[in-house]
């Protein structure tokens, strides 16, 4: 086989073209801190990388449902704490009242009390978070509770029995609301017991108001086990954060380490390349002599 000066020529430039195309990808390895950047370059590298980055996102979404979910018990925590309180003392104008040798103005003054409680009560049950509140079930956009009369004669329940499910962890939804229904008018209707007191007060009848101090114990029970539930679905949720935190760390080091160039390796390699392509300059140079046309010339 002939070997021409266009073939030395060609094979010459096509060893040239390769050397820059490998000293461009190391480049491109060095300027970026990845192994890849096209699929062709890794297939296999790239699909571990896109599977990784997919679950990572996932973490994402998931701790940003669980950031909401702790904001919106908070928010309910805090509401009932309101609420104890709020029943705490009108257990205590309860007590003051049922005493026999109060006057009828001194329980008239007694009652006015329980009607501003019974006003910060229906306030801490419209207690709203981001928009939304809180004791509305799914009617989140509905004011739930409202007062009729002046003075209060008794008060509505506008939402609905919905529980709001976020999804946490793969598979793993938790309700982050409890129904102002179950919280306010369970067993025992709360905004009824302080209307009741505020009227026994004002009638003067004090065995009545005796006896609703025990209505009212009840429901501070009530606000306290519906405390006790939100209570333990927020210990779950920073367990769960916990957890997803942890796994995004691991995750994090995993996608850096399928896709993260090894920098030393790849400035060795670079210059590495840089000597080859220099010295096949080089030896092209010398490969490649003048023709005999360029002496004719």
């Amino acid at each position: 086989m002939r070997v021409t000066n266009k073939m030395i020529e060609g094979s010459v430039l096509r060893n040239l073209n390769s050397s820059m195309e490998r000293m461009s990808k190391h480049q491109n390895q060095l300027s970026t801190g990845k192994q890849f950047s096209l699929p062709s370059d890794d297939p296999i590298g790239v699909a571990q990388t896109l599977s990784l980055k997919a679950v990572l996102k996932d973490m994402e979404q998931y701790d940003k449902n669980i950031g909401d979910a702790l904001a919106w018990m908070n928010i309910a925590d805090s509401s009932l704490g309101n609420v104890g309180s709020t029943l705490q003392k009108a257990r205590e104008v309860a007590v003051q009242g049922a005493n026999g040798s109060l006057s009828q103005t001194d329980r008239d003054i007694l009652a006015g009390e329980v009607e501003q409680l019974l006003e910060e009560l229906t306030s801490a049950a419209n207690s709203s978070y981001g928009g939304r509140y809180i004791f509305g079930g799914f009617r989140t956009t509905t004011e739930p509770f409202t007062s009729v009369g002046s003075p209060i004669t008794a008060v509505n329940y506008n939402g609905d029995n919905g529980g709001i499910l976020y999804e946490t962890e793969k598979g793993i939804n938790i309700a982050i609301n409890i129904p102002g229904s179950d919280v306010f008018q369970g067993a025992t209707n709360v905004f009824q017991a302080l209307i009741d007191l505020r009227d026994n007060l004002l009638a003067g009848d004090t065995t009545a108001v005796s006896n609703d101090i025990g209505v009212i114990d009840a429901s501070i029970d009530q606000v306290l086990n519906s405390r006790a539930v939100i209570g333990a679905r927020i210990n779950r949720l920073e367990a769960s954060k916990e957890r997803m935190t942890d796994r995004s760390l691991s995750f994090s080091k995993l996608l850096a380490e399928t896709e993260g160039a090894d920098m030393a390796e790849v400035i060795m390699n670079l210059k590495m390349e840089e000597n080859v392509y220099r010295a096949a300059l080089s030896s092209g140079a010398r490969i490649i002599q003048p023709s005999l046309l360029d002496f004719v010339r």
